[in-house]
């Protein structure tokens, strides 16, 4: 499988997340890959930039971030279109 779309996507929101000072939040629709397969890739990411992010799978999202800032990853677009408008980025991809 090619990661490269999925890795620019988490550099994308993991930039994002991180210029908003230490409070941001990104949600991501994931319409390609799923999410059992978004873990792993996300490992070798972090892995890949040094960052001690942490991964949780649940029901029909992945959350991945660290105390106040992270990222929501979904397959749901139920989910997706429910979610808060605070939220900084959301990518529907």
């Amino acid at each position: 499988m090619d990661t490269t779309n999925n890795k620019k996507i988490l550099d994308l929101m993991y930039t994002s997340i991180k210029s908003e000072g230490g409070d941001g939040d990104a949600l991501w629709l994931s319409k390609h890959t799923s999410l059992s397969d978004l873990v792993n890739i996300i490992e070798e990411y972090n892995k890949e930039n040094n960052i001690d992010w942490e991964i949780l799978l649940e029901d029909n999202c992945l959350l991945w971030g660290k105390e106040h800032e992270g990222a929501i990853i979904t397959d749901s677009k139920d989910f997706f279109d429910a979610e808060p408008k605070y939220i900084i980025l959301k990518i529907n991809y």
